[in-house]
């Protein structure tokens, strides 16, 4: 199968000004639909660099990114504008920026460039806050929000209109334990459910115990992450096995991780 992101010998510099130096150097990246990766690196490290790389919306030095088979680099801006609004779901951590409640947030996404009628762009909106369980959140604001439920309306807006590739920055950090690992496994069902390719940037580990792949990003270049330390003295075993084999059998479905 042909992998749906492919990052190819990636190098950004990073300039201050008559100073330079690699913030990515030969970053290497193959990521298949159903399939989640997550990088982890401490703040500065250049993850949110590299996912924005990912996404097209800042060139690389060096190396190329393909979307899809697709170099990045030959697209005109129209031809990206649409690969980013039909292809490529990014989820962060800053919100809507606009004082408007969670539904239309989530149905811009479905109404930029489409020529959809309001009703049926917000029956899909109210689609995609229901399969994160966040249906609640429809009416609210984001400052009504607590940190978990913004992660969850995040992640309704990047799925909104089926994207094939997810990007995910941050969103997973600053949470409690247990929604940590809720809101990781939810992202692993929507990937395998939906052959979506996720490449997530996390600071913290945790968050990237349910992912198929875990990389660490440290000193400008991508390294497997293996074996993770020991989280906790609570079974560290079994939290190791989880990175490398998360067996399907078990894992719970779309519905069982929304009633968690």
């Amino acid at each position: 199968m042909s992998p749906l992101l492919s990052l190819e010998g990636v190098g950004k510099r990073y300039r201050r000004g008559e100073r330079s130096s690699w913030l990515l150097r030969d970053a290497t990246l193959e990521i298949a639909a159903g399939e989640v990766v997550a990088v982890v690196a401490m703040r500065g490290q250049g993850k949110t660099t590299l996912l924005r790389i990912a996404a097209g919306m800042v060139a690389a030095d060096e190396g190329r990114v393909l979307v899809g088979g697709r170099p990045l680099d030959g697209l005109s801006d129209q031809a990206h504008a649409r690969l980013l609004r039909e292809q490529i779901g990014l989820a962060g951590r800053l919100g809507p920026g606009l004082d408007v409640q969670m539904l239309d947030y989530v149905a811009m996404r479905l109404a930029i460039g489409r020529r959809s009628r309001r009703r049926e762009v917000r029956s899909h909106a109210i689609e995609a806050l229901a399969l994160v369980g966040a249906t609640r959140c429809a009416e609210r604001h984001w400052e009504e929000l607590s940190d978990w439920e913004r992660a969850l309306v995040e992640l309704a807006q990047a799925i909104a209109g089926a994207p094939r590739l997810l990007l995910i920055d941050d969103v997973l950090d600053g949470l409690g334990m247990r929604e940590t690992d809720e809101l990781a496994r939810l992202v692993r069902t929507l990937a395998e459910d939906r052959e979506i390719a996720v490449l997530m940037a996390v600071s913290d580990p945790e968050a990237a115990l349910c992912s198929h792949r875990v990389l660490s990003l440290a000193d400008g270049r991508l390294s497997p992450m293996w074996p993770l330390p020991p989280l906790s003295a609570e079974a560290p075993a079994q939290r190791l096995e989880n990175v490398i084999d998360f067996p399907r059998s078990s894992e719970p479905t779309l519905r069982d991780a929304r009633r968690r």
